[in-house]
């Protein structure tokens, strides 16, 4: 059967599909999953197939002008997880599927077309005498040397050129590169030269030699180098090799000595090298039950969800290792998702060498070519496991068998700016359940959802209740840094207890490492005139500017707006300005102050934007060339190191009393995780927590490791007040310019969801925690539902998309932009 219409959708805010008709030449290749080229009002967009309907009723059709894949680009399984996805979430599915793929393959991009590089003789393997299309696009081709799409549909006269075109790239006749706006992304093809073939015996090699003209030394140099190695080398390392440069080897080719081969290489993110295969590690007894009861569900082939809740240190990586291997020995592939990029280059590393030639690697820092290759040979199968950040849970894996979450509880999972605003974990869930999958979410502070879904067997919740050689939990002292000032002097302690000084200094004898941390970055967080009150704030956004005094600056960690220090206060005119709070960087200046001698180095968003900055950190760190790690949140997670026995808090407060109903859930994970970094082989680790709120219960049980005893306290507030796990909450941020305007919106919105007649919770409109950012004004409405009532949350994301409706209808030219955020992981 002919297939006429085509459903698509586009990477747009319209939650809707666009039927438009199939051209004849086109009918017999296009499927659901491909992306094809609309028109779209005025534009020509990029959209996906997502159904092939047989009738429709509506008229005056427009048609697809080309295809732009040869297969596929989304499989049937990834489509049916992008409807879940924006169904959950409330977002359009053409922006879901974008978020499916790499950055940058989408017909935005300038595709260039040639002559492939590696045929010596075209017209041996085509004719172009035949007077066909394609012949046409080959000649033409041939004679520019190279075009893009719109210049060879000038020149042969047809549009309709992308599937022709990569009929002709399979065939091997062409190339086709892709180039973004800022970034090429295409296979990187790589010149390698090598001897001539006939070249191989010392006879025949020195008979070479003769043929060189006296003086021909980089020439000479070259043909020596070639001849030791014995195979082909890329050209740029040959002149970097022998000091030569292009024109020799250009003179080399001229005198036939050498050839040129063009190859493909993959560019990989890390760039390291594996010492030899991983060493055979002993699971003890809870490991090898924990491993037992997961291997039991991978050879059934069935879906199941584990929560591995085991304390910091007790072998669970070596669980989601050999977890791996199972699935593997079935055929299957795996994901493993890390929520911070700084602990991939561990991960990698250990994964890599335990599955070496099978590893991807997927995150926000590679470059777009590094993810399209990536992305291109997991869905070749070339790679079978993918190690990364959030995004990876999209990647094309085939036949699906094993996905991980390490430290499920990671807020970092959640996607925050930009549609849609998805959990990696939640989507690791439901995509193991359509591939009939297993799921491991493994944390040693599991968030309070997945524990309450361990207890009530909706995960099958794994205990790890000791450190591997049963090394003793690091004990953890508690500093109240008001009594500190009121005993030594506020000067003596503004940064360190006097008992954290002590022990640095303990430590530092010893040759121990140390961590610390300081989850804030910067000098001081906020600078104000001692006469007036007067806070420097940045001007596109109600947040306070942050002292950066290695660049003597101020700056917004929300825009990246920097200015000048003042010297004297834009409202008084006084110039006695103080300096508040403590930074990474005051930290790490009293650090070189009190300990000269130590060797310190710095993680935080500042030291880390360079390419791998992270992992030369954490490498040379681990080899012994830091005495201490200072760091924010990054050093607390995962890394483990063996001679770090001391771990220090310089600030518990930090994120303790915010206006979110998680703080105290997201200050005691921190503490606990970074507590953890301590002691970890043999030696008894300690943990000093520095604090203005010593009777905290959050601190109360961090003290004591006391995961259970939190989560109980933590479960009663929540089931009093229906928050998550007994309620569900959906959060609409109103954001625009005009601040009337915002408002106006946020409380048009609220009279739709008409909430006098409704059985949920309907807070605000109100302005958000964070009034304004990117000269973005900011009103928000949280909409709250028991789960007793609600338990999928589907009613009340139809109350919300039915007034989402409404409001559409009936504020079309109003600027205000809505986010939702169905299940937020923060209300400020």
């Amino acid at each position: 059967m002919k297939k006429k219409y085509a459903d698509i959708v586009l990477p747009v805010p319209i939650d809707q599909s666009f039927t438009y008709l199939i051209p004849p030449e086109l009918n017999s290749v296009i499927q659901p999953g491909m992306r094809v080229l609309v028109p779209f009002g005025k534009r020509k967009l990029t959209g996906y197939v997502v159904d092939l309907p047989e009738t429709t009723s509506i008229k005056k059709l427009r048609t697809i002008e080309d295809i732009l894949d040869e297969e596929p680009a989304l499989s049937a399984e990834i489509l049916q997880l992008a409807r879940w996805i924006s169904e959950y979430y409330l977002c359009p599915l053409g922006e879901v599927l974008k978020a499916t793929l790499p950055a940058g393959i989408d017909i935005e991009l300038e595709r260039i077309i040639r002559i492939n590089p590696s045929l010596f003789d075209i017209e041996e393997i085509f004719n172009p005498r035949t007077e066909t299309l394609q012949s046409r696009v080959v000649e033409a081709v041939k004679s520019a040397g190279k075009l893009n799409f719109k210049q060879l549909a000038k020149k042969v006269g047809s549009t309709k050129l992308h599937y022709t075109v990569l009929q002709l790239v399979k065939n091997g006749l062409l190339t086709l590169s892709e180039k973004l706006p800022d970034a090429k992304v295409k296979p990187q093809i790589v010149k390698f030269v090598r001897l001539k073939k006939e070249i191989r015996t010392e006879d025949q090699f020195y008979q070479l030699l003769e043929k060189l003209k006296p003086g021909a030394k980089k020439q000479l140099a070259c043909l020596k180098f070639l001849w030791e190695r014995q195979t082909a080398i890329p050209q740029t390392e040959l002149i970097r090799q022998c000091k030569a440069s292009s024109q020799t080897v250009a003179r080399l080719i001229e005198s036939n000595m050498v050839s040129i081969e063009k190859r493909e290489v993959i560019r990989h993110y890390y760039d390291f090298e594996i010492d030899g295969p991983a060493p055979e590690m002993n699971l003890n007894s809870d490991q090898t039950q924990a491993l037992a009861t997961i291997s039991q569900i991978i050879e059934a082939e069935q879906y199941r969800a584990f929560l591995l809740h085991g304390v910091t240190g007790s072998g669970k990586t070596q669980i989601y290792i050999e977890a791996l291997k199972k699935a593997l020995a079935r055929g299957k592939g795996g994901i493993v998702l890390v929520p911070e990029i700084s602990l991939t280059p561990q991960t990698v590393r250990r994964f890599q060498s335990n599955f070496p030639n099978q590893v991807a690697v997927q995150h926000s820092r590679m470059s777009p070519g590094e993810r399209y290759d990536s992305w291109r040979k997991v869905k070749q199968g070339t790679y079978r496991i993918v190690v990364g950040a959030r995004s990876a849970i999209f990647a094309p894996v085939e036949n699906l068998g094993l996905i991980i979450v390490d430290e499920e509880h990671e807020a970092s999972y959640k996607q925050f700016e930009t549609n849609p605003l998805y959990h990696a974990r939640d989507v690791a869930v439901m995509r193991a359940r359509s591939n009939q999958a297993v799921v491991i979410l493994g944390s040693a502070t599991p968030s309070v959802e997945s524990y309450y879904n361990g207890l009530n067997q909706k995960y099958h919740l794994i205990q790890l209740p000791r450190r591997i050689d049963d090394i003793p939990m690091p004990e953890v002292r508690i500093i109240d840094m008001a009594r500190e000032h009121r005993v030594y002097g506020f000067e003596n302690t503004r940064v360190f207890s006097h008992l954290l000084k002590k022990k640095i200094k303990e430590k530092l004898e010893r040759q121990e490492q140390i961590i610390l941390l300081q989850n804030r970055r910067g000098y001081s967080p906020y600078i104000r005139c001692k006469k007036c009150g007067h806070i420097e704030q940045c001007f596109q956004c109600n947040i306070t500017l942050t002292y950066h005094k290695k660049i003597s600056r101020l700056r917004c960690h929300y825009c990246g707006y920097t200015t000048p220090v003042i010297t004297e206060c834009p409202e008084c005119g006084d110039e006695q300005i103080i300096f508040k709070g403590v930074g990474t960087q005051k930290v790490e200046e009293e650090l070189t102050r009190l300990f000269p001698e130590a060797r310190v180095v710095r993680m935080d968003l500042d030291t880390t934007q360079g390419k791998l900055a992270h992992d030369k950190i954490i490498t040379s760190f681990g080899e012994g060339k830091y005495d201490i790690l200072l760091g924010t949140q990054m050093v607390a997670k995962g890394l483990d190191f063996h001679r770090v026995t001391l771990v220090g808090v310089i600030s518990a407060d930090t994120g303790l009393f915010l206006p979110d109903f998680r703080a105290a859930e997201r200050t005691f994970q921190l503490l606990t995780q970074v507590a953890g970094r301590a002691g970890r082989k043999g030696a008894q680790g300690e943990v000093i927590i520095q604090t203005y709120s010593p009777n905290h219960t959050c601190l109360f049980f961090a003290r004591k490791h006391d995961f259970v005893g939190f989560y109980q306290q933590e479960d009663q507030a929540r089931q009093e007040l229906n928050y998550p796990p007994y309620g569900r909450i959906v959060s609409l941020l109103f954001k625009g310019e005009a601040e009337l305007e915002v408002a106006r919106a946020a409380n048009t919105f609220k009279a739709l969801l008409q909430p006098e007649n409704s059985p949920f919770d309907v807070l605000g409109p109100a302005p958000a925690p964070l009034t304004k950012v990117l000269n973005q004004y900011r009103w928000q409405i949280v909409v709250k539902s028991p789960r007793k009532t609600d338990p999928a949350g589907t009613g009340i994301r139809r109350f919300i998309q039915k007034a989402v409706e409404k409001y559409q209808q009936q504020m079309k030219d109003c600027p205000v932009r809505i986010s939702i955020d169905v299940d937020p992981m923060a209300l400020c």
